[in-house]
């Protein structure tokens, strides 16, 4: 059972929790590496729910996070690769239209079959990515990231589960921007905060799911 409330208040349930994030609020502040630091503490953050910490939110350690965050960074890559050559191959009939109509009947032939299979990989990517994050952030190996069979038997086990932080994901996305009110700072902490609140549900999921199997 996952209790999609406690995403949005366990943050504030620890007594420590402005001294656990002032630091790690502030390095991602930093271009790119501080943004990988913070990833790599959201992990953390995934793994001590998954294990039911009372307590999850981690305390900030730089070297640590930095290395856990680039390497998940580097599965993120992996993922868009698809997306990546989808886009390119697209792009191929604009290069060769000079005044030609069969190639401009082509190109659009390309951009409208690229753009159907960019949107139904993104609409898989938002189902089955969270659980990457969670597999990756328990386990801590480059291959747990990949583990298909795992997946697929997550989502069997629980897929309301999986829908919830799916839709964690969602609300995320409408609370990031509010921070821009309050400029740089602002965007910053309310992107932190719907990142760690997305690593509740994303650990939570996982036990869920790791429970029925």
């Amino acid at each position: 059972m996952v209790n999609f409330g406690k995403a949005f208040t366990y943050i504030f349930e620890d007594e420590n929790w402005f001294d656990k994030l002032i630091v790690p609020v502030l390095v991602s502040l930093i271009p790119v590496v501080g943004a990988m630091a913070f990833l790599g503490y959201t992990l953390r953050t995934v793994k001590n729910v998954a294990y039911n910490e009372a307590r999850p939110l981690p305390v900030f350690s730089f070297g640590e996070d930095l290395r856990r965050g680039f390497r998940y960074f580097l599965i993120q890559l992996v993922y868009s690769l698809p997306i990546m050559i989808v886009t390119l191959v697209m792009l191929i009939p604009l290069f060769m239209i000079d005044n030609n109509n069969n190639m401009g009947i082509l190109a659009v032939v390309f951009m409208i079959f690229g753009s159907l299979i960019i949107l139904a990989y993104s609409l898989f990517l938002a189902i089955f990515q969270p659980i990457a994050m969670a597999n990756f952030a328990v386990k801590d190996t480059f291959s747990s990231a990949f583990e298909w069979g795992n997946f697929f038997r997550r989502l069997r086990n629980n897929f309301p589960a999986w829908l919830i932080v799916l839709a964690g994901v969602l609300i995320s996305s409408f609370i990031t921007p509010l921070g821009s009110v309050l400029l740089l700072i602002g965007a910053v902490i309310t992107s932190s905060y719907s990142q760690l609140m997305v690593a509740h549900l994303a650990g939570q999921a996982y036990t869920a799911s790791e429970s029925q199997q």
